[in-house]
């Protein structure tokens, strides 16, 4: 056998050690990733390094998702042609739920991961719920738990065009998405609720418009009355 491919049942091995760490770690008990690397590596015959790199895969498609790792790994995404077995494998064992790539979150980077995530699954034409009082975390800052739902519904409905000025997003993302910001037209900060009737895509310069430009006010008047969905709070 070539070393170098691995099967399913080795990738389906490393998948189910992984997860299992994680579940134990999450569940506050002590985890040990060498004796794992170790114990996988004796039973298919690889080194402890072949599965410490596979779960460093492991963690890079998981993180793409915007789903959370376990600690101490750093995400290697050069996966090659294993990445559809290890997703369709952490699929299988209901690590890639939508629940999960779905539940709201104050981390900006899984907010835009779960938002990618979403938009490729399909958003449907449906508005969702939201949060009318979305939950706060504290640590060194404060942070306002968002709903990836809520975003990638707002740029899907958008269609690649300002909800302010109309133009088209000024250029395209590495994904091909059209690059705009969601905006809360009553801030978050000032207790806005994180919903579509309360959140606008827009260019970059019509968002710093509603933060830094005159006559805001005016605008967000007008901003109401143009999209259908917006609700003055």
């Amino acid at each position: 056998m070539t070393r170098n491919l691995w099967t399913d049942a080795e990738l389906e091995a490393a998948v189910v050690a992984y997860l299992d760490l994680y579940r134990r770690f999450t569940a506050g008990e002590s985890i040990n990733r060498e004796a794992a690397y170790r114990a996988l590596g004796a039973q298919y015959g690889r080194s402890r390094g072949s599965y410490s790199y596979r779960f460093r895969n492991i963690a890079h498609v998981l993180q793409e998702l915007g789903l959370p790792i376990l600690p101490g790994l750093a995400p290697q995404s050069h996966i090659g042609l294993h990445e559809p077995t290890l997703r369709r494998l952490l699929e299988q064992h209901g690590a890639l739920a939508d629940s999960a790539i779905a539940a709201p979150t104050a981390d900006p980077e899984q907010l835009e991961r779960r938002t990618k995530a979403l938009r490729r699954r399909g958003v449907p034409s449906a508005p969702p719920a939201g949060s009318t009082r979305p939950p706060r975390t504290e640590s060194t800052v404060v942070r306002v738990v968002r709903d990836p739902k809520v975003k990638a519904w707002v740029l899907e409905y958008a269609a690649g065009h300002c909800e302010c000025c109309g133009q088209p997003a000024p250029f395209l993302m590495e994904d091909g998405t059209p690059y705009l910001e969601v905006h809360h037209v009553k801030w978050l900060a000032q207790d806005g609720s994180d919903t579509v009737s309360n959140a606008v895509a827009l260019c970059p310069n019509c968002h710093r418009r509603f933060h830094h430009g005159k006559g805001v006010e005016q605008l967000v008047s007008e901003l109401v009355k143009r999209v259908w969905r917006l609700v003055a709070e």
